[in-house]
């Protein structure tokens, strides 16, 4: 798992309340510092929560579909 590629995904974190934004913030927060020190399980754990549940995004896979869709391609 390679986190450099994944991002906040802010747009989805504004359509939860207050509680449950600091809450997603301190488990993106955990799960940077648990891969940093090399806690592998933690920060898998925290990542398939945050992935699996809309909060983090591919950059890769939003550049593919940028290209796939047209909107970024060299003909533009």
């Amino acid at each position: 798992m390679d986190i450099t590629r994944y991002y906040l995904n802010i747009d989805a974190i504004k359509m939860v309340d207050k509680e449950d934004r600091n809450r997603i913030h301190d488990y993106y927060r955990d799960m940077v510092y648990a891969s940093a020190d090399g806690r592998k399980e933690v920060a898998t754990s925290l990542f398939n929560t945050l992935y699996q549940n809309g909060f983090l995004v591919d950059i890769r896979d939003e550049k593919l579909n940028d290209i796939l869709n047209e909107d970024n391609s060299i003909d533009n």
